[in-house]
């Protein structure tokens, strides 16, 4: 019992830090890409939904490296 509320614990600590890290993430590329990059994001803009879907693929496959 108390294993599975341990990795639980850790699966929701480990998504805080993924999702804390996602967010700056995506302030980084928006800073070095344009300056309404948020603007574009609003829009519906294939090309940075894309952009930001690499971003997001990349952290998870890094994260996932750290945690094994």
């Amino acid at each position: 019992m108390w294993k599975i509320l341990g990795n639980i614990t850790e699966i929701f600590i480990y998504a805080s830090i993924y999702m804390l890290i996602a967010m700056v993430a995506t302030k980084i590329v928006a800073a070095s890409l344009s300056s309404d990059f948020e603007g574009k994001v609003s829009e519906n803009s294939t090309g940075a939904f894309l952009i930001l879907a690499a971003v997001f693929i990349g952290m998870a496959l890094i994260v996932a490296a750290v945690i094994r």
